[in-house]
């Protein structure tokens, strides 16, 4: 890290901005930081339940090319279906299918993306604003400020471009409590910037973790080329990674 910018990290950025670079480890664009949000996150999601019912799950739906195409009931899913598994996803099936990728890639000293899926249950009508702080403009700059996070979709996401305005619509009813709800929910709970009451779903994906055990035959800079002497032989039995 003394002699060179790391691949896809913010090695150079960091440089280019400040002149500074942390080269223990990241330093502020280490995944470390999200410690606090951690913490935080845990104490806001018993006071949202406590507060107004509201409940905040979120589950990993895609690892590389492994995809969760079973249709998962986000009303009824719950925090043990989640927390079953190492990788947290709610379908055992696909859940051995992601662990079984990201060992395989594991071993070769490399590492693998994934698509995070968050949905939020009871969330109040009304939160969000029009123009400048609608909700799901918010929620996006949240999540894109995660390291490693590279896309957001809420609802039907990129989906809903393959759709007509007619098949798009979310249909009103009035359901047995005479509360105004949505057949179906291709807008993620989020119309018009502002939360209706339903549940608000949304995805977050993953760049693979730029730090892998390649690192050192990839690691290449003008600015600061590497130094021969920190080179591992190719021969050399690659040390396994964190894959995800």
């Amino acid at each position: 890290m003394l002699v060179a910018y790391r691949p896809s990290h913010a090695d150079a950025t960091y440089d280019f901005k400040y002149g500074v670079r942390s080269v223990e480890g990241g330093g502020r664009s280490s995944a470390r930081e999200t410690i606090g949000r951690v913490a935080g996150g845990a104490i806001a999601k018993k006071i949202l339940k406590l507060h107004s019912g509201t409940e905040v799950l979120a589950y990993v739906s895609q690892v590389h090319k492994v995809v969760l195409t079973k249709e998962i009931n986000n009303e009824l899913l719950t925090l043990d279906q989640i927390e079953s598994n190492l990788v947290r996803c709610p379908d055992l099936e696909y859940a051995q299918k992601m662990i079984a990728v990201i060992d395989a890639i594991r071993v070769k000293g490399d590492s693998v993306g994934g698509v995070v899926t968050c949905i939020v249950r009871n969330a109040p009508r009304g939160l969000g604003s029009p123009v400048f702080d609608k909700l799901e403009a918010e929620l996006a700059k949240a999540a894109l400020s995660l390291p490693a996070s590279k896309g957001f979709e809420i609802g039907s996401g990129f989906g809903g471009t393959f759709l007509t305005g007619s098949e798009h619509n979310d249909e009103f009813y009035t359901d047995e409590h005479g509360r105004v709800r949505t057949r179906t929910n291709r807008s993620g709970g989020i119309q018009g910037g502002i939360s209706n009451g339903e549940t608000i779903e949304m995805r977050i994906g993953f760049k693979p973790t730029p730090t892998i055990s390649l690192m050192a035959q990839h690691a290449q800079c003008q600015l600061f080329p590497i130094n021969p002497e920190f080179q591992e032989p190719s021969s050399r039995k690659l040390e396994t990674t964190a894959a995800y």
